[in-house]
């Protein structure tokens, strides 16, 4: 005999084979997606990281323009640019603009001890200055962004490694 109800209507629902079947085809979706998700995070953590020194660098630059004083850009944590940055006007010792740590996973490579804008806007060093981000667990995969600051002070970013 057939289940029915007693008003002699069918009854609706899945089976559990039903839910399980469709659970498992979930699941394997899932596996095949998570790999994309984990790289979509790591390039916006390095995005995001690039962005910040950036607008970082430009506003020390343009800062040690009006203030016609050298303005360092320079670690929270001596030789560790990961742990932050700060902006400092170094006749003052009035701090700019402070950056806290970095995204998860990003290491920063190819970096100066400090960064100083002289009363020009241009660099205090001759020649280009270079910080590369990348993530610390995939470097071999390439993801990387460069942070190049040519001369007259102006940072760019590339979307590849400082080599």
């Amino acid at each position: 005999m057939s289940a029915c109800s007693c008003t002699g209507r069918p009854q609706r629902g899945f089976t559990l084979t039903e839910v399980a079947v469709t659970l498992c085809i979930l699941a394997i979706l899932a596996a095949l997606a998570l790999p994309s998700v984990s790289t979509a995070l790591t390039n916006q953590r390095l995005r995001a990281a690039g962005t910040d020194l950036m607008s970082s660098l430009l506003l020390a630059r343009s800062e040690a323009i009006k203030r016609r004083a050298i303005v360092e850009v320079a670690p929270l944590t001596a030789g560790n640019w990961s742990s932050g940055w700060s902006v400092t006007d170094t006749n003052t010792g009035e701090q700019i603009d402070r950056k806290d740590a970095l995204g998860y996973r990003v290491a920063v490579s190819l970096a100066p001890s400090a960064i100083d804008y002289g009363r020009n806007g241009r660099l205090t060093v001759t020649g280009a200055t270079r910080l590369q981000f990348s993530d610390q667990d995939l470097a071999s995969t390439g993801m990387t962004r460069c942070i190049s600051i040519d001369p007259s002070g102006l940072p760019r970013v590339q979307l590849a490694s400082c080599t």
